[in-house]
């Protein structure tokens, strides 16, 4: 299974570890969404305005089914992210 990552501006430093969670959905903050901006959307979640939810793009025949991401020995998963040299 592929997941979509979208790309930030984050430098991680050296030494410094990342967390990655894998959900069904977009992520939502607690309390409820946001304010949005009116080119963008009218509510931000979790993940601003960038949301899975319009039909065209996340059909339900496609996307709507049950998903198991199985994991552990004998399944090895990866993250592939770019590292970036820092400017000399």
């Amino acid at each position: 299974m592929d997941v979509e990552v979208w790309p930030t501006c984050i430098v991680v430093p050296p030494g410094y570890r990342i967390g990655l969670t894998v959900r069904g959905r977009d992520y939502e903050y607690p309390g409820g969404a946001g304010a949005g901006l009116g080119v963008l959307g009218a509510v931000f979640t979790g993940v601003g305005p960038f949301q899975h939810d319009d039909p065209r793009d996340r059909p339900a025949a496609v996307f709507g089914g049950k998903v198991t991401l199985h994991a552990g020995p004998g399944r090895p998963s990866h993250v592939l992210l770019p590292v970036i040299p820092p400017k000399a």
